[in-house]
């Protein structure tokens, strides 16, 4: 079998049945991703957290708090308000 180059038209050419067949190629988007800090993000980062505040923010993760519905639906609905401006 023999494999040619990736191009926006692929081809895989098998040499023994002198076939050639189309290969449904997507080649990646080059990402684009973008973090914006708020600035209460900013100032948490450069203030040290108590280690009882660390242990709340570790508890709540542990118990899957961030994924309830509560949560995941304040995001959603943040996410959409943050969308519609």
């Amino acid at each position: 079998m023999e494999i040619r180059s990736v191009s926006n038209d692929p081809l895989i050419t098998n040499t023994n049945q002198n076939k050639k067949v189309e290969a449904d190629v997507q080649l990646p988007q080059d990402p684009k991703d973008k973090i914006e800090i708020s600035a209460e993000g900013r100032t948490m980062a450069t203030n040290e957290l108590s280690s009882e505040r660390l242990k709340q923010i570790q508890n709540k993760i542990n118990s899957n708090f961030y994924n309830s519905n509560e949560v995941l639906g304040k995001v959603a609905d943040k996410i959409l308000s943050e969308i519609q401006k």
